[in-house]
């Protein structure tokens, strides 16, 4: 088939879990599709990316991200003042409006898939099957996020929520389909766009780069990964090193937590001893992990599901993890996982894991054979082209079913998309 491929930033060397995403399902689309990038990328990132995938030479179409770092905390402030999201009003391009009219005017698609729903934003009249890969359901987890403590974190989360779910709704019900990575997600998204196909497209891990250790790791060690700019992430180290890890000292004081990721906030940087080991960003997270006996997860907030599960049960590393923290993946407390959700929970989880290795080898030998059998990126590929095939059958067999030729699914979907823009615009003037 050919793809068109919508992204909003670039994949190239990814170091977090949407990165991760993007870049093994674009490995299989250059693999198996004539594919085409268009996007948000430096000229460098750009670069890097053709490297990873010769076959986009002469087929990536990006433009400079709108907003840089420099302008991104007045944006943020701006968004308190507008009735769109900072997320969507930050993607805002009329540069790459342009140059998607230009490459839909020139080239025709089969499928456009966008990465997260602000890519579905803009305007394009084809007939092409449109697709939104949902990393999660993003106001949902605004809402989430809207958990934390300080007043103006709170008050911006609470009102990106409710901005973002209007936007959400609006843009996925223009879909042909979704793809999800959780049966949670399904649910939700059920309740909102319940005539949209959603199809199940889990997160994976690449099992020759993740692989089982043969060193025997440190006594009393834990390692936590994750990119630490993440809300979730840094509220979840932050529970961790509050409630948890003091309960855990008091039984095991030679016990330590390496925190691993990019950005680390000042007060988690400023809480490093010798008991809490606080990396930043590293190249290769592999060693870290490979030196650890537990690998924890406690998140108490966030969507989709967390590709750090996938990556630690394919390297046999046993797991202490939240309920939301391994929330959407197929994993069983007790076999693949052990799953707690309160501070004296998840300290005697861990402290049992330390004393019981016949535990940490029946956890970890159910987590590896889990992923073996599904998640791998190659079979996660082989479903989004089912979903595909099945999505041009069906917009096929219904505008066939109605008495339309290819040229009239164009014209509809453009009349369809230049209305929407109109009452976006009556909207923003009615103040809504």
């Amino acid at each position: 088939m050919k793809v068109l491929y919508l992204i909003p930033y670039s994949p190239a060397n990814p170091t977090f879990g949407g990165a991760l995403r993007i870049f093994h399902l674009l490995s299989h689309l250059h693999k198996n599709h004539d594919v085409t990038v268009a996007g948000f990328s430096s000229a460098e990132e750009e670069t890097a990316l053709i490297d990873h995938f010769p076959r986009l030479a002469g087929k990536t179409h990006f433009v400079d991200h709108p907003y840089t770092e420099r302008f991104l905390r007045w944006s943020l402030i701006k968004s308190l003042f507008t009735v769109h999201s900072h997320w969507h009003q930050s993607t805002r391009s009329k540069e790459f409006q342009q140059r998607l009219n230009q490459l839909l005017k020139n080239e025709k698609f089969d499928v456009i898939q966008s990465e997260f729903p602000v890519m579905a934003m803009f305007n394009y009249g084809t007939s092409a099957v449109k697709v939104v890969d949902a990393h999660n359901v993003e106001y949902d987890n605004f809402k989430r996020m809207a958990k934390v403590k300080n007043p103006i974190r709170k008050l911006f989360f609470h009102l990106e929520a409710y901005k973002f779910r209007r936007e959400e709704i609006a843009v996925c019900a223009k879909q042909d389909g979704l793809l999800v990575t959780s049966e949670r997600d399904i649910s939700v998204f059920n309740q909102t766009v319940p005539k949209v196909q959603k199809y199940l497209i889990p997160n994976g891990v690449d099992t020759n780069y993740f692989r089982p250790f043969k060193t025997k790791p440190d006594p009393h060690s834990m390692v936590f990964v994750g990119m630490m700019k993440y809300v979730p992430n840094h509220d979840g180290i932050n529970y961790f090193l509050d409630e948890v890890f003091p309960k855990i000292l008091e039984k095991t004081p030679d016990a330590t937590i390496t925190i691993v990721g990019k950005n680390p906030p000042q007060s988690i940087l400023n809480r490093a001893n010798k008991n809490i080991i606080v990396t930043g960003f590293v190249e290769d997270t592999r060693p870290y992990i490979e030196k650890s006996a537990v690998y924890v997860v406690p998140l108490r907030m966030g969507g989709g599901t967390r590709l750090k599960i996938m990556e630690a049960m394919a390297v046999k590393k046993p797991i202490v993890s939240t309920s939301i923290g391994c929330e959407g993946i197929d994993v069983v407390h007790g076999k693949s996982i052990l799953i707690a959700d309160s501070p004296d929970d998840f300290a005697n989880r861990v402290l049992q894991l330390f004393q019981e290795p016949e535990l940490t080898n029946e956890l970890t030998k159910g987590g590896y054979e889990l992923v073996e059998h599904r998640y791998k990126w190659e079979s996660i590929g082989d479903q989004m082209d089912q979903a595909y095939q099945e999505l041009t059958h069906l917009k096929v067999a219904q505008a066939a079913s109605n008495g339309y030729s290819d040229n009239d699914v164009e014209a509809i979907d453009r009349w369809n998309n230049e209305s929407n823009s109109v009452n976006d615009a009556l909207q923003i003037q009615k103040g809504y």
